[in-house]
């Protein structure tokens, strides 16, 4: 794909001229193929035999699912060969129900194995280049046979020459051109699970060319997380793209850790296979005759909007239907974030999966004959979006990979690392370092989760590395070691009315915004703008009121949620608290026998520049709150607040804070309130008086 990212990053620099007016590009358009309405995918299946250097051979002997000498078992679950109501090949099928029906894809296949002799083709260890010998290898037949009696037209439904954001133009090519040949290789050094796709010919296939190719290997099975993820590069964009599972470590992201969850340009460490909102949207698949860009339903059951702004009124109830077939999302805008940052959204799905609205692709990567998986249940999936809105311009194809960060019902937490490898058998086998979960470090504003690399100074060199993460294979919680490869998805990881409904101020995760950090090698901006330093609290909040019989979850939406039911634990860099008028009248209500605790995290939110405490890397700050003008925080009687660990509360002028008769203050040694100008810090004298003595608590002018 280096080649595909290379190509992208001169496209920006290029406008194609209609008259004296720029084409605009829009996202809806395409990369290099259009994702929409339909194509035909010609396929060669080939094989090596290593005449030369047998022991060059990974697979000597075949397999079961591809004989030696044969075509794979599986050849007629690729793509139907022609087009129907419901399709039943599997890429087909995924297709279109990712789609909602507006792409189709088909396809056939040459029906003679290709075999390719290592004493004829020399260069046969250069996968980008076995096309082309594979294409000269198929010549030697002739002419085109295809399995299904397809001819070259067939193949041919789109003009070459398509140009990234611009419409391509349908209808045929005069010669013909294949509108896309994909190689499946049995045993070749692709082996299985890797692969490209690029836009040109690999050379006149029974004397036509291509428009685009592809190649793929196909040693363990079929290679459906390969294919379709190189695939949807055409769709897409470059490298820069990968996001849901599918980003590798050489490549820049939005944040510290590289990302899982789903959508189409995932991969092999993806939870669900399934396409999400972001990517429906970004591509124009839209229900027929729908209104809105981003829909559900209001609690009538009419249309909607649901690309909300909570901030700005867009509060009540919603109905959100299942995701995959109805194409239902709801989006929120994560306020105060400044123009010259990234912006942030939250995107909500309702997945229903497989067991329940019949889509093959709607459950967990591995759950099928695994069950050490907790399978999908039925349920909200919720992930961040940061950046990546421009959908028309010049600049559609850039930004950076893992641009959607899941948040996940099992909450994001400080998650210790133990030194000794332990065996896991969960869907294979190996040896993995156990990551300690303890409840009293959940971080749900900078914590790592489940679906994400975890970030580690392996070495202890003073700095992380692309490479050093580790994937949450094994999970140790109060001393009981848990094998369920959460990484590849995990039931609890969904939100359900029965289990963790809410996403808010107090919720874990937090519906607040998140610090990025755009990252290769180093870190890019060096922790500044347009990265998101600062976590913002807000009053917003999501809740699921009810999931109804026929799988509608009625979902409530709103402003003024700033009360503390539950205990929290707050850590970042910078935590920012608004003049939000919520309950009671309060930016922020701790709630009797609720504690508030802000603490130092143990999770990186930087890569370089260690802080060592007690001979303890950190790669944060201390956290530091800070409370603006016209925000009231209350701690009810009963209720407690805790800053420990060098942190520290500012309570900004015209800020306040009030303590209940009966509530806790502690502040341990190191940390402070800080108390500027005219604010106010009220509560029992006596114990506001000896933290003054302390210096715990510091009046600055």
């Amino acid at each position: 794909m280096r080649s595909l990212f290379l190509l992208s990053a001169f496209i920006l620099l290029s406008f194609p001229l209609i008259g004296q007016q720029r084409t605009i590009q829009k996202s809806e358009n395409g990369w290099y193929l259009s994702p929409h309405g339909s194509i035909r995918i010609l396929v060669l299946f080939a094989e090596i035999e290593y005449d030369v250097n047998p022991a060059k051979d990974p697979q000597p002997e075949g397999a079961r699912h591809w004989p030696k000498g044969s075509l794979p078992v599986w050849k007629d679950d690729l793509f139907d060969p022609r087009i129907l109501l419901v399709p039943k090949a599997q890429i087909s099928r995924y297709y279109h129900d990712a789609s909602l029906g507006r792409f189709t894809m088909v396809g056939d296949y040459v029906d003679h194995i290709l075999t390719l002799r290592e004493s004829e083709y020399p260069n046969l260890g250069n996968a980008h280049g076995i096309n082309a010998l594979v294409v000269k290898e198929a010549n030697k037949i002739g002419t085109l046979r295809t399995r299904h009696g397809s001819g070259v037209a067939d193949f041919d439904q789109w003009k070459r020459g398509g140009k990234p954001g611009v419409e391509k133009e349908k209808g045929s090519d005069d010669p013909h051109s294949y509108d896309h040949v994909m190689v499946i290789l049995r045993n070749s050094s692709l082996t299985h699970g890797q692969g490209s796709v690029d836009s040109g010919s690999p050379g006149k296939l029974y004397g036509y060319e291509s428009d685009s190719q592809s190649r793929f290997g196909g040693m363990n099975a079929l290679p459906f997380e390969i294919l379709q993820h190189e695939f949807n590069h055409m769709f897409f964009g470059g490298n820069n793209f990968h996001a849901g599972g599918g980003n590798a470590a050489m490549f820049t992201r939005y944040f510290v850790s590289m990302q899982g969850g789903w959508g189409m340009m995932g991969g092999a460490n993806s939870s669900l296979l399934t396409c999400n909102a972001w990517d429906r949207d970004r591509l124009g698949w839209r229900p027929e005759n729908s209104e809105h860009r981003i829909r559900g339903r209001n609690i009538k059951g009419v249309e909607v909007s649901t690309d909300l702004d909570p901030m700005a009124g867009d509060t009540g109830l919603f109905i959100l239907r299942d995701f995959m077939t109805t194409g239902d999302a709801l989006r929120i805008r994560i306020p105060f974030l400044r123009s010259d940052e990234y912006p942030q959204w939250v995107w909500f799905e309702n997945h229903q999966t497989f067991s329940r609205n019949g889509v093959p692709s709607d459950r967990f990567h591995y759950e099928e004959g695994n069950p050490c998986v907790k399978a999908a249940i039925p349920g909200i999936h919720a992930y961040l979006q940061v950046d990546r809105e421009e959908q028309e311009g010049p600049n559609i194809f850039g930004g950076h990979a893992d641009h959607l960060r899941p948040l996940v019902a099992s909450g994001h937490f400080d998650y210790g690392l133990r030194d000794e490898e332990q065996t896991f058998h969960c869907i294979s086998q190996g040896t993995f370092r156990p990551m300690v979960r303890n409840e009293a470090l959940a971080n749900p504003l900078t914590g790592s989760h489940d679906l994400e690399f975890l970030a580690y100074d392996l070495n202890n060199d003073g700095r992380i590395d692309q490479r050093e993460q580790v994937m949450l294979r094994l999970e140790e919680r109060k001393g009981v070691l848990y094998d369920e490869a959460y990484t590849f998805g995990h039931a609890r990881q969904i939100f359900t009315p029965q289990g963790n409904r809410r996403l808010g101020m107090d919720s874990n995760p937090s519906l607040s915004s998140q610090m990025t950090l755009v990252r290769g090698a180093r870190e890019m901006n060096q922790r500044k703008k347009p990265d998101n330093r600062v976590v913002h609290l807000n009053g917003m909040s999501l809740e699921l009121v009810e999931q109804r019989n026929n799988g509608d979850i009625l979902v409530y939406v709103r402003n003024d949620d700033t009360r503390i039911r539950q205990h929290a634990r707050w850590c970042a860099d910078s935590i920012v608290v608004h003049a939000i008028k919520g309950y009671q009248g309060h930016a922020l209500f701790i709630d009797p026998g609720q504690c508030l605790t802000l603490d130092r995290g143990r999770t990186p939110t930087r890569i370089v520049d260690p802080d060592t405490v007690n001979g303890i890397f950190y790669f944060n700050e201390p956290t530091r709150m800070s409370v603006l003008a016209g925000a009231s925080l209350r701690v009810a009687s009963g209720g407690s607040l805790q800053v420990i660990n060098g942190s520290e509360l500012h309570l900004l002028p015209g800020s306040s804070l009030s303590l209940g008769n009966k509530s806790k203050l502690k502040i341990d040694a190191g940390s402070r309130i800080v108390v500027h100008g005219d604010a106010k810090l009220t509560g029992p004298a006596k114990s506001l008086g000896k933290m003054r003595t302390k210096g715990r608590v510091v009046d600055r002018p």
